[in-house]
């Protein structure tokens, strides 16, 4: 039942946002293109570092000293001219909180690259094609137990391949729907893989699923140094297990307070049964220097 209630909402916010009259939309948005926004090359993107601390002395109340430190780095590499168009995306986040109680963990870890090559046939439709990776870069482990990691680089890892239609409305919205795509789940690490880790059969590397794929992306300014940049997937493989969605929807708000600093909003909303049976949540708040590119 939660499961289906964030793919309702998830859906809900992504078609209310196309339905939007264009002209209102284009009035609104911004762009860090440093080429021609319709030709070319143009790039843009967010990186920032932010920090978070607590000191308790005598504190009758009770509680742990705290220090936290959170990198994101999310950038767009896109290219157009005449009918074709490549968009490129790189995510990287790594976060790491210190507590008086049990020392330094992780507070994110994410590396992800997405790639989607296509041809118009219309004004807002293409035929594309889609690579899709994502993984981490750490071992993780279940705080507070430090004695034995869950997962790790490239376990799990994952790979998708999808062939299908893009629509893009303008420049700042998009979205892929493949009803042919490719799921490879990397288990590289050999501790896990043997239990049969995220899906994978023991002592088996990888698992190989076939299925339906979604994957919708915005980058907008919704107020006066306001930015969001929001990128939802879905994928439901063709089996006994048709319909149970996978999804990762990461949100990214980032507001300028002046000059070299900003506040930012980081969310992640997961639902992978392999990984866990569970939402998964993941929301980060913090003040620190952040660039906008």
């Amino acid at each position: 039942m939660k499961k289906a209630f964030f793919i309702f909402v998830a859906l809900i916010i992504f078609a209310s946002a196309n339905a939007q009259d264009t002209k209102q939309i284009a009035s609104n948005l911004t762009s860090y293109a440093k080429t021609d926004t319709t030709q070319g090359w143009k790039h843009f993107g967010i990186t920032s570092l932010t920090f978070g601390q607590t000191s308790l002395q005598n504190w009758v109340a009770g509680g742990n000293n705290t220090v936290s430190g959170n990198f994101v780095f999310n950038a767009s590499m896109n290219y157009a001219r005449d009918k074709v168009f490549w968009d490129n995306n790189l995510l990287a986040e790594y976060g790491l909180i210190n507590s008086s109680a049990n020392g330094t963990i992780k507070s994110t870890d994410k590396l992800g690259l997405t790639s989607v090559v296509g041809r118009m046939i219309s004004d807002k439709w293409s035929v594309s094609g889609l690579m899709k990776f994502y993984t981490q870069f750490a071992k993780g482990y279940n705080y507070p137990n430090k004695d034995t990691y869950i997962s790790t680089f490239m376990a799990p890892g994952y790979l998708d391949a999808a062939i299908g239609f893009s629509y893009k409305p303008n420049k700042n919205y998009s979205v892929f729907i493949s009803p042919l795509s490719e799921r490879v789940i990397f288990v590289l690490d050999d501790s896990l893989s043997n239990v049969g880790a995220f899906g994978v059969k023991p002592g088996k590397n990888s698992r190989f699923e076939t299925g339906a794929y979604l994957l919708a992306n915005t980058s907008q300014t919704l107020a006066k140094d306001l930015t969001l940049i929001s990128t939802l997937d879905m994928f439901t493989p063709y089996s006994k297990e048709f319909g149970n969605v996978d999804i990762n929807w990461n949100v990214l708000l980032s507001y300028k307070l002046n000059k070299y600093f900003s506040a930012t909003l980081n969310t992640t909303l997961r639902y992978y049964d392999k990984e866990i049976p569970r939402v998964q949540l993941m929301e980060i708040f913090g003040f620190g220097i952040t660039y906008q590119f």
